[in-house]
Formats: C-alpha cells, sequence, structure tokens
C-alpha cells in the first residue's frame, strides 16, 4: 500500500490511514459547531431574556406594563452583551497561556478533550435553565464560551500535526464543511422541535432546553473520532527552561509575543485576518439584528442561519481544492464561485424591482441559477477561467472570497424583502466557510509546528478582538444617522482593509521562516 509522504511532524502512514485521521480531526468541527449554531447563536440569546427579564422590572411595575416590559427586556439584553463581551475577553487572555502550556507538556490532545468534557458537561446543564435561574444562566453561558473557545484553538492546533503541509487547505476546509452541515443539521431538528412543540404537546420553553442538552451531548458524542483516531503531537519543552511546565510556557509566550514582529508575514497575516474578520463577524453577529430592524419575520431570520450553513458546506469543500495545482477541476470551482458572486446581486437586483416575489419563486430562482452555474462551470467554465485558477494559490483565492464578502453590505443598504434576504446568505454561505479554512491553512503555514498551541492561541487572541470594532462601528453610525442601512454598508472598509494587508503578505516567505525555526527548535531537542 501506498505510503503518505512525511513531515517532520506528520510521519509516514499509509494513504488509507492519513485520510482516516484527517477525517476523524475534521469531525470535531462537527462536534463543537453545534454549540456555536444552537445554543451560542440562536437559542440562548432569546430564552435568556425571557427567565432574565422579570428580575429587571423597575419595582412596583407589573409584567403587563409594556413600558417597564420593554425596559428589562432591554436591561436583561445589556447584561448578556456585557457576559458575552467577559467570556470572549477571559477566552481571548487565556487561549495563548493554555496554547503554550499543551505544546511544552505534550498535552495538546488531552487538554483539548478535558476542555470538551467540561464544556459539554455545562452546555447540557443549561436543561435545568427556568424562569428566575437567570444567574446560573450566565454563569453557565459564560463557562461554555471559554471551554468551545479555548477547544476551538487546542483543535487548530492540531491541524499541521495530522494534514501534510500540502494538504492543510484541503484538511482545514474539510474541517469547516463538516462543522456546517454538523451544526446545520442540529440546529434544523432543534428549530423544527421549536416550532412544532405545540403540536408535539411540549410545556412551553421546554424546546429550548431540550436543545441546551442535546448539544452538550452531541458535543462530546462526536469528539469520539479524535480521541481514537487522532496521535498526541510530541512535547516541544522550552529551552534552558525551569522544568516547571506552567512557569515555562509563562516565559516562552512573553518571549514570542515580544519577537512576534521576527515572523513578519505571520505578523501582517494576524492584521490582515483582524481586519476583514472583524467584517465576516460582524456580519454573524447582526445579520439577524439587521434583518429584525428592517421588519422581516423571525422565521425568515432562522431560515436565513440554516440556509448559509447549508450552503457553506459545499462552498467549503470547493474552496479547499481552488489552491491544489494538481487538480483538474480548478477551473470548474473558480468559476462557480465568481459565477455565484456576480449572478446573485444581479438576481437581487431583479427582485428589487419586483419586490412582490415570494419566497417559493425566489427558491426557484436561486436553484436554477446554480444548476447553470454549475452547468456553465463544468463546460466552459472549466476552460475559460483555468488561466485564473492557475495562480489562485490560498492568500488569492481567500481575496477572491474577500471581495465578494465586500458586495455584502453594499448589498445589504439596499435590501428590502425575506427573497433578497435570503440570496444574500446564500452567497455569504458561498464564501464564509472558504475564506476561513483557507486563513486557518494559511496561518498553520506560517507557524512553526513545534508551536502550533502557543501560536493559534495568539490566533484565537486576534480572532475573539476581531469581534469588536465591527459592532461598534455598526453601532456608531447608526446612533449618528439614525439608520441601520447606513450601519451595515460601514462595515465594507473592514473588508478593504483586510484586502489590502493580505495582499502584502509573502506566504512562501514565511513559510521558510516557520520551517528554520522548527529545524532550530528540532536541533535544540536532539542536542538535549
Amino acid at each position: 500500500m501506498a505510503e503518505a509522504a512525511s513531515s517532520p511532524t506528520v510521519p509516514a502512514v499509509s494513504e488509507k490511514r492519513y485520510r482516516r485521521r484527517v477525517f476523524a480531526w475534521s469531525w470535531y468541527d462537527w462536534a463543537n459547531h453545534a454549540y456555536v449554531t444552537t445554543t451560542a447563536s440562536t437559542f440562548f440569546p432569546p430564552y435568556f431574556i425571557v427567565i432574565a427579564a422579570p428580575a429587571f422590572l423597575a419595582a412596583g411595575k407589573a409584567a403587563g406594563d409594556r413600558a417597564a416590559a420593554a425596559a428589562s427586556r432591554y436591561a436583561a439584553s445589556n447584561v448578556f452583551a456585557f457576559t458575552v463581551s467577559l467570556a470572549l475577553f477571559a477566552a481571548a487572555l487565556l487561549a495563548p497561556l493554555i496554547g503554550t502550556y499543551a505544546d511544552i507538556t505534550g498535552r495538546r490532545k488531552r487538554i483539548l478533550l478535558l476542555v470538551t468534557g467540561a464544556g459539554g458537561l455545562l452546555a447540557s446543564m443549561m436543561f435545568a435553565l427556568t424562569t428566575g435561574r437567570w444567574v446560573l444562566g450566565l454563569v453557565l453561558y459564560f463557562l461554555t464560551q471559554v471551554c468551545v473557545n479555548i477547544a476551538l484553538g487546542l483543535n487548530s492546533s492540531l491541524l499541521p500535526h495530522v494534514a501534510r503541509p500540502d494538504d492543510l487547505d484541503r484538511a482545514s476546509s474539510l474541517g469547516y464543511a463538516m462543522g456546517y452541515v454538523g451544526g446545520g443539521l442540529l440546529l434544523a431538528f432543534n428549530t423544527a422541535l421549536y416550532f412544532f412543540s405545540g403540536r408535539l404537546g411540549l410545556p412551553p420553553g421546554l424546546a429550548p432546553r431540550i436543545a441546551f442538552l442535546n448539544v452538550g451531548l452531541w458535543w462530546i458524542a462526536f469528539t469520539a473520532p479524535l480521541l481514537f483516531a487522532v496521535p498526541e503531537p510530541p512535547a516541544t519543552p522550552l529551552e534552558g527552561g525551569s522544568g516547571h511546565a506552567l512557569r515555562d510556557s509563562v516565559v516562552r509566550l512573553r518571549l514570542t509575543l515580544r519577537d512576534l514582529r521576527r515572523y513578519r508575514e505571520l505578523f501582517t497575516m494576524l492584521v490582515a485576518y483582524w481586519f476583514y474578520m472583524e467584517g465576516v463577524g460582524a456580519i454573524i453577529l447582526l445579520a439577524t439584528a439587521y434583518g429584525a430592524a428592517l421588519g422581516l419575520d423571525t422565521g425568515v431570520l432562522i431560515g436565513m442561519l440554516l440556509l448559509t450553513q447549508f450552503v457553506a458546506f459545499p462552498y467549503a469543500l470547493i474552496y479547499g481544492r481552488i489552491p491544489d495545482a494538481s487538480h483538474r477541476w480548478r477551473g470548474a470551482y473558480v468559476a462557480m464561485v465568481l459565477w455565484t458572486g456576480v449572478t446573485l446581486p444581479l438576481l437581487g437586483w431583479y427582485n428589487h424591482a419586483r419586490p412582490g416575489m415570494g419566497l417559493p419563486c425566489a427558491f426557484a430562482l436561486i436553484g436554477a441559477d446554480q444548476a447553470l452555474g454549475a452547468l456553465f462551470a463544468m463546460t466552459l467554465g472549466r476552460h475559460l477561467l483555468a488561466p485564473l485558477a492557475a495562480k489562485l494559490d490560498a492568500k488569492r483565492a481567500v481575496i477572491m472570497g474577500l471581495i465578494i464578502y465586500t458586495v455584502v453590505p453594499l448589498w445589504g443598504y439596499v435590501l428590502r424583502t425575506p427573497a433578497e434576504f435570503f440570496m444574500l446568505g446564500w452567497m455569504v454561505g458561498a464564501v464564509q466557510g472558504g475564506t476561513q479554512a483557507l486563513s486557518r491553512s494559511i496561518y498553520a503555514d506560517l507557524s512553526p509546528r513545534a508551536k502550533s498551541g502557543e501560536f493559534f492561541g495568539i490566533y484565537g487572541l486576534f480572532e475573539k478582538f476581531s469581534g469588536i470594532l465591527g459592532p461598534l462601528l455598526y453601532g456608531l453610525v447608526g446612533e449618528l444617522t439614525g439608520s441601520p442601512r447606513d450601519s451595515v454598508v460601514s462595515i465594507a472598509v473592514f473588508f478593504v482593509a483586510g484586502i489590502w494587508v493580505l495582499s502584502r503578505v509573502d506566504v512562501p516567505r514565511g513559510a521558510r521562516a516557520a520551517q528554520e525555526e522548527e529545524a532550530r527548535i528540532e536541533a535544540a531537542l536532539a542536542a538535549d
């Protein structure tokens, strides 16, 4: 049986075993994305408002007082928003330290499993939340947010130890694709349970609690493939360290942060990532709020979230193949992405001029558009765009996705109808998973593999802080202009800045610097 090529940290194994290992690693995205989509994004925020609002009623006011009830909901939402920010801040500070500790001790996988077990158990405990238990709800939400964000960084740090250097793009994209379809499936089940809870005879408020319970169980259960098929990477102790793992972790993290500018390309990549993830994060976090501000129905908003999840699955896989110079369908994949990025805004303009179009007609139109796009991509498009595809490495593929992403807030400015909202959601799904997946693989290429936990902890730190300026700009513009449309169009500035900074990253030079650092670390360990 043929053996897969090896790298210093990815030993040679049979091709069958190698693919099984990559696939097992990707199942972790399937496992934890359920928490992100079902609990964090969809069910917990509104459920928390329901159980917490009575505690924030002004003294002497009754729940039937509409003004007082609205004020209590607003107060509860502010407390929730503060908790979200605090949880992300805590995770951002802890992730680099825990990642460095995992590198030094050789416990990346074991710590990931420990964090997963704790996070899954705490997520399931949300089943106990009923009216009045809002403090417990905040505590559980805070802890699960910290766990899931630390776990995401640790799982990403395993990527360069699981996948070969020439397979990082495909493996990272597979992980994102698995995350979108896994999270989408459980969200679809829980959404159906929520909407049909009355017919099923479930008491009011039970459906969200069942969702919290099954998310925790799902998260733990689907971590099993990683447990059994992904090996633990070797330890990389601190050179000249004290032998005390925690103390050495603090020292090495401090040295790395001090010397981060020595990794010029990696540092530039982090700055670019921070910019464009401000835009991506703002769209993810504010899409439903913007739709609600325009008066769109709750069912439309949840439907758009589901649609984006399932569209992102195939497109993330497509994106993973675009930088692969050996793949004969590269031209077709590029043609399909560009077709979607060009034709859907045109369909939106057509619908904008005919606002009476219903959702069935809109979905039929989207389906016809994608079918024609696939036909074009597999026939004429693959040949027409082959020269462009040949020039698209991972960085340029991300830039292509960010250019399409820039259209999203511009389109959002003129958006009017539910049909347009679904078209826009489809286009977001087409680029969301791919750009994030290839960003992760580029960063893995620029990072010394022996320090993957530490460097992906820093990556996570930038990712967490990238959720601050986008919503802040959205809110400030809204306050100044009084228009949510002006708010959403302002988000485009982050994509423009991200594209400009990313274009300045020299990935081959950064990868060589990472390899030299890796060789230096291995030589030092061998000398010891």
